[in-house]
């Protein structure tokens, strides 16, 4: 079974090694150096997850044809209406917020470099560059990676809960720092766990879009709403998010069950 996991993660993280040579030869051949090399961190990151997309699919599909042959699932997957998409984008956007505020919290005994990383990362880009890159084309290709063939591997072997904790722990280990470690534990598990209830391989991959597009929205504007609007909008904002997630929550589950928690 655990071979069954090197291809899916192994060409990923191919992938993500020539992005990081690419960087570091143009850090070598341009002036400024440091500068340049944060630069052009976001777009061939970006690339890359774009190329890996390719055998991502190749696999899934592989693995689905298996699927299907052993009973292992149906067909056709569960399809997802206009509003579900709604609810599952608002949903991680919402786990995203409060995942953020355990962050804030954790920081306060563990040290990390990653905020001043990103930032230097991302300044001097548009929110919208930020957005394509961050929050559409990364969680596409990290879904694919993570859930679509990781946490549907271990599926086809384990429970939900035991898939959903080794996948996320991958999904973890792959940000790199504690910080974020725990953060992408923490919604890497509850995107599994919305993927099988969902019955839908966009599932997890909306949730995962919303989750990233919200914090950089809300990274660019909270500070400027808090001095138009007041404290009161960011309490406000917590509770529509608190609704969205129970209510993702709930909806999601009820449909897991008429499915029989099936892998896609």
């Amino acid at each position: 079974m655990w071979r069954e996991l090197y291809p899916a993660g192994i060409h990923y993280l191919i992938g993500q090694i020539l992005g990081s040579a690419v960087l570091l030869w143009l850090a070598g051949h341009v002036g400024n150096a440091q500068e340049r090399y944060y630069s052009y961190t976001l777009v061939i990151t970006g690339l890359t997850g774009v190329l890996v997309m390719f055998p991502a699919v190749y696999f899934y599909r592989k693995d689905r044809i298996g699927r299907l042959i052993g009973g292992l699932t149906s067909v056709e997957e569960q399809r997802l209406s206009i509003p579900e998409m709604l609810l599952l984008l608002a949903a991680g956007a919402g786990f995203a917020q409060y995942a953020n505020v355990l962050v804030a919290i954790l920081q306060n005994w563990i040290s990390s470099s990653y905020g001043e990383t990103m930032t230097k990362i991302t300044s001097g880009k548009s929110l919208f560059m930020m957005i394509f890159w961050m929050g559409i084309i990364a969680p596409v290709a990290e879904e694919m990676i993570f859930r679509w063939l990781i946490y549907l591997r271990l599926r086809d072997h384990f429970s939900v809960l035991v898939s959903a904790v080794i996948s996320a722990a991958f999904f973890g280990i792959y940000h790199g720092n504690v910080l974020q470690a725990v953060y992408a534990f923490v919604l890497g598990g509850i995107f599994a766990w919305f993927l099988e209830m969902g019955g839908n391989k966009w599932t997890s991959v909306l949730m995962h879009i919303g989750a990233n597009t919200w914090i950089l929205i809300f990274s660019e504007y909270a500070q400027t709403l808090v001095e138009k609007a007041g404290a009161g909008s960011l309490l406000m904002i917590y509770g529509v998010f608190a609704a969205a997630m129970i209510g993702g929550y709930q909806y999601f589950a009820r449909r897991g069950e008429k499915r029989g928690y099936r892998a896609v």
